[in-house]
């Protein structure tokens, strides 16, 4: 029974209300979902379509039909659960705003006296100007993002252009560094580093200029290079700070500049100032710690007491950390408070890293604890530029390398092994490592060759790492050369790939002999970041043997492995011409794997390039950036007349 209170007038109000809400309102009644009333809003989002009243939805919505809006009132008769759609992308032909509509709605049932559903309530939004205007932000904010991301990168680059752009490599030592840019707005910092050789010494220096921005960066390059040139001179400590603080007292943008510098000498004394910097810790093998006592000074450039030269020892295994106040500052808590910390940290990444709690560390356990030490120490954040320099006291100096080795191409891997055991050793890099060995084993090549056709005779192969981190090398054999020929053809590449990955190549001959001088100076590169540490490197083992592998699924594929030379050159001249039918054959050789790619390889590359492409047989070669293959290959022209990708 109708309620009394309940007149005419008031079901005209409700009527009037519905009709003039500011969201869309239909209704459909029966299992055909008939249109049987729509408010003005409901009418006009249809295009006041006329006669929609008693119409069938499919009738009155034509191009609803694949659009899953008919299945959805079906589901919703049939189960009696109303549904929610949220921003439906929805079709609606001959709409003013556009046919392209998004529509949030709901279906709900409508059930008379015995619960029966009779028909279905329909309420709706049009949020498509709500959705394009979020999307416009969202769009906007990407393009911000991208921006931001194309800045920081900027940053990053002008930051590694005015650091060091490699650490050296010294007899008795293991030097890593380790830089992050200024979390709060990844702006370029004023924090420098640097590393000195200085005969058998290295200069270990951090510092710290104020502020940040480009006019930060571009005073920490100016004192970080007028410092290295003070230290270059030759004079002591308390001359070079004396001259560096005169230096900044005249440029306004250095005033307040702070470093340390400590002078590292062979034996592991250590002589050492702080302007207004906090002193470097000691972490012994056990993972004891010590800051080294502050011999006072003030910042540069300002009225205050001078810097004092301290005194210290390193005992063999010892590690000499630098930092940056901001590896160490904390919101609310003295410096001294981090500095406990950083004893902590540190002398836990000794202890864990492998090889770091060893009297002779590796350089990759020196790089790994200078990493660890950083990453944990910024775990809850920074807001300052980070920098660690870490100089590991190994001690007595990795014995030369020599080897007296026959006049045999079978001999070469073993060379390879021993060689590339010592670089290890005294800490060169893996691009080092690659570099010398491709020039040694090229000049080893060229003896066995020419120096000895018969192949009775010795070569021998003296290495030593210098006080400057230049690597010297001698091959010397006691052959007569033969004239090399007006055209050498296709050969004579050997000494092109030595002067491509050697810094100085000298040949002096002799009627006692032939000699060559080849040298290169190692550089470790630094870490400049803006966030994440980088996992644990390594050097990679190398195989002593060339590995092929064979895949014919869809186009032939040799994909070669481990060393190419002299004693490999066969095998690899057979594999070809058998992975290629004979040249019968297209072709694809991957050099990824390959780790030392001779003169000898390239000659039967070249020679197996002329054929394929003189029969009109497709041929690519597949050698990364950066892989020794790449290197060799483009030392000697290759990719000038076959097509070498990445992948």
């Amino acid at each position: 029974m109708a309620d009394a209170r309940v007149t005419t007038s008031d079901a005209d109000l409700l009527l009037r209300a519905v009709e003039t809400m500011p969201t869309g309102l239909i209704v459909y009644g029966g299992p055909e979902h008939v249109v049987v009333g729509a408010n003005r809003i409901a009418r006009a989002f249809f295009g006041d379509r006329p006669a929609i009243v008693g119409v069938p939805v499919r009738e009155m919505f034509p191009e609803s039909l694949g659009q899953n809006l008919v299945e959805l009132l079906d589901g919703v008769r049939r189960t009696g659960e109303p549904v929610t759609a949220v921003e439906w992308r929805v079709q609606v032909d001959d709409h003013p705003d556009g046919d392209e509509r998004v529509v949030t709605f709901e279906v709900v049932p409508v059930r008379d006296a015995d619960c029966t559903i009779s028909g279905l309530a329909c309420p709706f939004t049009d949020v498509t100007a709500l959705v394009r205007a979020r999307q416009q932000v969202e769009s906007r904010a990407d393009e911000l993002r991208e921006r931001y991301a194309a800045v920081q990168d900027t940053v990053l680059t002008l930051q590694r252009s005015l650091l060091p752009d490699g650490l050296p490599v010294l007899p008795g030592k293991r030097i890593a560094a380790y830089y992050l840019v200024a979390a709060a707005e990844q702006a370029a910092g004023g924090d420098w580093f640097e590393a000195v050789p200085l005969g058998g010494a290295v200069a270990a220096v951090v510092g710290d200029v104020v502020g940040h921005g480009a006019a930060a960066s571009a005073m920490m390059a100016q004192l970080r290079a007028v410092l290295t040139e003070f230290l270059l001179d030759g004079d002591g400590l308390d001359t070079v700070l004396a001259r560096l603080d005169g230096f900044a007292g005249r440029t306004p943008g250095a005033r307040g500049a702070t470093v340390c510098v400590a002078l590292v000498e062979p034996d592991g004394l250590v002589r050492y100032v702080c302007a207004g910097h906090p002193p470097p810790l000691v972490v012994g093998p056990d993972g004891a710690t010590r800051f080294l006592p502050a011999p006072g000074g003030g910042p540069l450039g300002v009225a205050g007491p001078a810097a004092t030269v301290g005194t210290a020892r390193l005992a063999p295994g010892e590690l000499l950390l630098c930092y940056s106040d901001g590896l160490v500052e904390r919101p609310g808590q003295e410096l001294t408070a981090g500095m406990t910390v950083l004893a902590e940290v540190a002398s836990a990444a000794v202890r864990t890293v492998p090889g770091g709690a060893t009297a002779v560390p590796t350089a990759e356990a020196t790089d790994r604890i200078a990493e660890l030490t950083v990453e944990r120490m910024t775990r809850q954040g920074y807001h300052d530029d980070v920098t660690v320099l870490a100089v590991h006291h190994v001690g007595p100096s990795v014995p030369d390398f020599v080897v007296d080795l026959p006049a045999d191409a079978t001999r070469l891997s073993g060379l390879r092994r021993g060689l590339e055991e010592w670089l290890v050793d005294i800490g060169a890099g893996e691009g080092d490592i690659a570099s010398i060995e491709i020039a040694v084993l090229e000049a080893v090549t060229n003896s066995i060759e020419h120096a000895y056709p018969d192949g009775a005779g010795t070569v021998r192969v003296e290495a030593h790492l210098d006080g400057r981190g230049r690597v010297c090398v001698t091959v010397v054999d006691e052959g007569t050369w033969r004239p090399a020929p007006a055209d050498p053809g296709r050969r004579g590449r050997g000494l092109m790939m030595m002067r491509g990955t050697m810094d100085t190549v000298e040949i002096e001959q002799g009627p006692g002999g032939t000699t060559l001088l080849l040298d290169r100076l190692l550089r470790r590169e630094p870490v400049v970041s803006p966030a994440v540490v980088a996992a644990a490197s390594g050097t990679p083992a190398r195989p002593a043997t060339m590995s092929v592998a064979l895949t014919t699924a869809d186009e032939p594929w040799i994909a070669l492995g481990g060393p190419v030379d002299l004693s490999t050159a066969d095998d690899l001249r057979r594999e070809l011409w058998s992975a290629s039918r004979g040249g019968a054959l297209p072709l694809v050789v991957e050099l990824t794997a390959v780790t030392h790619l001779a003169s000898a390889g390239i000659q039967v590359l070249y020679d197996f390039v002329e054929d394929m492409t003189a029969d009109g047989r497709a041929l690519r070669f597949v050698a990364p950036p950066g892989s020794p293959a790449r290197q060799a290959l483009a030392l000697s022209d290759l990719p000038r007349i076959v097509a070498v990708t990445e992948r």
